[in-house]
């Protein structure tokens, strides 16, 4: 199997993480507050356990997809780009470190759901989950910001991809800011903040299908 056809392979797992998360989502059980009573938490897990573990796995298996997406999508940005490559560097170190904040989260969750409870769930545990799912936004505002850029400078991806990009970046960006948000539309659950949390897909999916095309057929366009 050539290069080309791997890195089309690559570009695929775009899709495949795309698929892989929204079939975790089926498994999604709601949630519990951090500052819940430790006894409601521990509630939720017994309930919900077998669910936030199957979930964890599928939420695994997507970041490594979107790892092997973001080595093809590194090669395709930096051939447009050349010289130092320093943005499509940017990007591909910026998805890895998205990656391995979200694995750290599923981490969390997984001993959650998986520890027996035959006391209480310490409130904190889900404060610390929830931020570290929260601050994997910056990362991943960081990757799209280069994206957009790289795009933008050279029609690595069409113009209008480079600003749906830019636009994903800067909804990330300020998913990234309900850390210091208790409540409102940018809460978790908030409007605004599930309005802005699909950003990534609404790009990726694109973005995915543009790379299989354009792969060894000439990858500069407008």
């Amino acid at each position: 199997m050539g290069d080309t056809t791997w890195e089309r392979w690559g570009a695929a797992s775009g899709l495949v993480s795309v698929a892989v998360g929204a079939a975790a989502l089926i498994f999604e059980r709601g949630g519990v507050r951090p500052n819940a009573p430790g006894n409601e938490i521990t509630d939720f897990y017994l309930r919900n356990g077998q669910a936030q573990l199957t979930q964890s796995l599928l939420f695994t298996a997507g970041a490594a997809a979107l790892l092997w997406f973001a080595g093809s999508l590194r090669a395709f940005l930096a051939r447009a780009e050349g010289g130092t490559q320093r943005l499509s560097t940017l990007a591909f170190g910026a998805a890895v470190a998205q990656a391995a904040m979200n694995l750290l989260a599923q981490a969390f969750q997984v001993g959650l759901a998986g520890a027996p409870h035959g006391g209480q769930v310490p409130p904190a545990l889900i404060s610390i989950m929830d931020a570290v799912f929260i601050l994997a936004n910056v990362p991943l505002a960081v990757m799209l910001a280069a994206v957009a850029m790289v795009s933008l400078r050279t029609h690595a991806f069409p113009s209008w991809l480079g600003w749906l990009a830019a636009l994903a970046a800067a909804a990330h960006a300020l998913l990234s800011a309900s850390i210091v948000t208790g409540s409102g539309p940018l809460a978790a659950g908030g409007w605004l903040a599930t309005a802005l949390y699909p950003a990534l897909t609404v790009w990726l999916v694109p973005a995915a299908i543009t790379m299989i095309v354009r792969i060894g057929h000439g990858e500069s366009g407008t």
